[in-house]
């Protein structure tokens, strides 16, 4: 089930960033893979996700977003929250 609502959000989520010109990770860090390798990375690990946070995502290549995955959920969430902060420019 919890795969079928993410897909769905996906769904939702790729023509929204397309048309808010985010098309690169959002992150850049040492060894971003700039726009290769891109999908979306949540604010919390996805096991602890309630469902209005399923949509609550930045776009990172996959280096960055292991980068992330590798911190604790709480700083994890700090960045993916302060990246969004950011852009607020680029509404989704």
């Amino acid at each position: 089930m919890k795969t079928k609502v993410w897909e769905a959000h996906r769904r939702r989520l790729k023509p929204k960033f397309l048309r808010a010109g985010i098309t690169r990770c959002e992150l850049r860090y040492a060894g971003c893979c700039g726009d290769n390798f891109l999908g979306f990375a949540h604010a919390k690990k996805r096991r602890n996700l309630r469902p209005e946070e399923e949509a609550v995502v930045i776009l990172a290549c996959t280096q960055c977003h292991q980068t992330i995955e590798h911190k604790p959920e709480a700083e994890m969430e700090r960045i993916v929250l302060d990246t969004i902060r950011r852009r607020r420019s680029q509404p989704l």
